[in-house]
């Protein structure tokens, strides 16, 4: 009987402890985002450090140390820790634009550098988060074209259009993907929709489209010189022949 007692009486005395403790990782956050808030950032993620030092488990704590490390221009950091406020709280990481920006910012920058399987991840994360998002279908209708199929691309091009109908950047696309499947006049109805969005301005949509053409013929060439190589390990194999050749990518 007096040990039961004895445990009754430790875990009161815990308790108030925990929850002295909780406040306390609750204080530094806050105390983060005052100094976020005043341009402090290494400030405000040593708040976050202190507050997940005491409490590793609170989501905001790693939410608002993302924003600050996104900030402060370190993208994966902040992703990181956006990944983790996925586990511990998906509710709170449902529809929140921070997380969902910082997952396109780094799939546009992954599909620039031609790492199409990087970004499609990111994009595809980024509206597995937030599905009615116009830019994620948009971004990842560009990866598609980018990567040759313009099938898929055409059917994000749809859906972003489908949530915000006023970005011209995005008939300009996917009239640039029906003109590579030959459809002509999808393709012109297209362009001129987009060019009537732009007010006309030819320049900044024939810019857009050629930066698109660039990464597009960058990425066939990249494609033929892996089926190459490929052709040339097959004929470099004992049982290797002529006749197994794959043409490189048009």
């Amino acid at each position: 009987m007096k040990r039961i007692l004895f445990i009754a009486i430790l875990g009161l005395l815990a308790c108030p402890t925990n929850a002295s403790a909780q406040q306390s990782a609750k204080k530094y956050v806050k105390q983060g985002i005052e100094r976020f808030s005043k341009g402090d950032i290494a400030g405000a993620i040593v708040e976050y450090n202190r507050a997940l030092t005491i409490d590793p488990k609170l989501s905001d704590a790693y939410l608002n140390r993302g924003k600050a490390k996104r900030a402060a221009g370190d993208l994966d950091g902040a992703i990181t820790d956006y990944e983790i406020v996925c586990e511990l709280d998906p509710q709170l990481a449902m529809n929140n634009h921070d997380i969902t920006e910082a997952y396109l910012n780094r799939g546009y920058i992954r599909s620039n550098r031609l790492d199409l399987d990087g970004a499609l991840t990111d994009f595809d994360r980024a509206i597995a988060l937030n599905p009615n998002d116009a830019e994620a279908y948009f971004k990842r209708g560009r990866a598609f074209l980018i990567e040759g199929n313009a099938k898929y691309a055409i059917a994000d091009f749809d859906k972003s259009i489908s949530l915000d109908d006023r970005n011209p950047l995005v008939y300009a696309e996917r009239g640039f993907a029906h003109q590579t499947q030959g459809q002509a006049g999808e393709a012109q109805k297209d362009f001129e929709r987009g060019l009537k969005l732009n007010n006309d301005l030819r320049l900044m949509l024939d810019l857009h489209l050629l930066d698109l053409q660039i990464q597009i013929k960058e990425m066939r060439r990249r494609q033929a010189a892996i089926q190459r190589n490929i052709a040339g390990l097959t004929l470099d194999s004992p049982t290797g022949a002529g006749s197994q050749r794959h043409a490189p990518a048009a």
